[in-house]
């Protein structure tokens, strides 16, 4: 997720735990269990249950198995590294999807290569040059669509300008709705790599933890702030 994208989710958690209420069920034997609950419905509502040999999750949000435990505690859930919480769940519970960005920033690094490489560094715009270092956005993979979309309308055949702009475009649907098939991203760039440019392109990144199991992991992490406020003033009352 870019910066925005994790304002956007931490100010909706935000808004739905609002008036969540947390409560200590269980706090002995080496077992702590926390109930996560608005007053009165249970939309958004789950238990925290930490052990000496892991941490789970249960209820509204889904399930959730974390491989550590009562060493790590609740303070755990805090950490501020999303890759980090995501690498400590159980592997059954890891889900991974297409990640569509990172596939599309690769083919246009990948076109903008044989671009500078096949034509006249006069003829290359600065802005296609960039992209083998830094890839392109949404924006900047249009803006590349539309400039060989005008060097195939001016019969230029010097490269294959139709059949790279088709690769660009066809980022967004090879999948066809089947986004959880990471496979399927692996056979698309094999299936082009040598038409765009590319080696060793099953090695890129093509996935990214699904987007709902994150999204569940900053609920997680908002409730364990506010339970760690308690367990702090309690214990400074103590």
């Amino acid at each position: 997720m870019n910066e925005k994208e994790r304002n956007d989710l931490s100010a909706r958690v935000a808004s739905d735990l609002a008036n969540h209420e947390y409560i200590q069920l269980v706090n002995e034997n080496g077992v702590e269990v926390w109930r996560c609950k608005e007053p009165g419905n249970i939309f958004y509502a789950f238990d925290i249950c930490v052990t000496r040999f892991g941490m789970s999750v249960m209820g509204d949000i889904g399930a959730l198995v974390f491989h550590v435990g009562a060493s790590y505690g609740i303070n755990f859930l805090r950490h501020q590294s999303d890759g980090y919480l995501y690498e400590k769940l159980d592997g059954d519970c890891k889900r991974e999807v297409i990640h569509f960005d990172a596939i599309r920033d690769k083919v246009c690094e990948c076109i903008a290569g044989r671009i500078d490489d096949e034509l006249p560094s006069e003829e290359v715009p600065e802005w296609i040059s960039d992209m083998q270092d830094k890839g392109a956005t949404l924006e900047q993979a249009e803006q590349l669509v539309e400039w060989l979309q005008d060097r195939a309308t001016a019969d230029d055949d010097r490269l294959p300008f139709s059949e790279l702009m088709e690769v660009i475009e066809d980022v967004e649907t090879f999948a066809d709705g089947r986004d959880s098939e990471t496979i399927l991203a692996y056979e698309f760039l094999q299936q082009h790599e040598e038409l765009i440019g590319g080696s060793d392109l099953w090695e890129s990144t093509n996935s990214k933890p699904c987007p709902s199991l994150m999204a569940r992991l900053y609920y997680l992490r908002y409730a364990a702030n506010a339970i760690m406020v308690i367990k702090e003033a309690t214990s400074a009352a103590a």
